[in-house]
């Protein structure tokens, strides 16, 4: 490849690189759509007439 060719990829990683690092990578969204809740005990236990 010629000089010019990579001098130029050069350019363009780097302007890349300026605009991912300008963002802010660290936003969170401010609600959250679902709810968080406890496990369910689904496991069955014995009644009156197990011994």
């Amino acid at each position: 490849m010629s000089d010019k060719n990579i001098e130029m990829m050069k350019k363009l990683i780097e302007e890349k690189k300026k605009a991912s690092m300008s963002s802010d990578t660290n936003v969170r969204p401010d609600k959250s759509i679902g709810k968080s809740h406890k496990a369910f005990k689904n496991k069955k236990t014995g009644g009156a007439l197990d011994k």
